[in-house]
């Protein structure tokens, strides 16, 4: 089965502030969006944390794990791999996650 996706405008690159999380919203998906100056790369993944079942990982702390990027629940401290998804706390988990790019001053996001 094909399914189709397309990229959808989010808006000025400088409506995202470096070293923390935003959230948006692109059709009933919410999507956390970080930047990690330290790599000069965008990321985006579920909002959702499926470990606590919340909407709170765009509100996480960001940094890097032997080289991975890396997301931190900011509820129960699990960490998660940026560009993967992959949970580093526990293999059960892992989240979505979502090519993001900058195109004329603005970001994309591919969902």
């Amino acid at each position: 089965m094909i399914t189709q996706t397309t990229w959808t405008n989010v808006g000025p690159v400088e409506n995202f502030p470096l070293h923390l999380g935003s959230c948006v919203k692109i059709g009933s998906k919410q999507i956390a969006i970080f930047q990690l100056p330290t790599q000069q790369k965008w990321y985006a993944v579920q909002n959702y944390n499926p470990q606590n079942q919340r909407m709170v990982l765009s509100r996480g702390l960001t940094g890097d794990a032997d080289g991975t990027p890396i997301v931190i629940c900011p509820l129960h401290k699990y960490r998660f791999a940026l560009d993967s998804g992959t949970c580093l706390t526990d293999a059960n988990y892992c989240l979505d996650t979502f090519p993001i790019k900058e195109q004329d001053g603005a970001l994309l996001i591919e969902a």
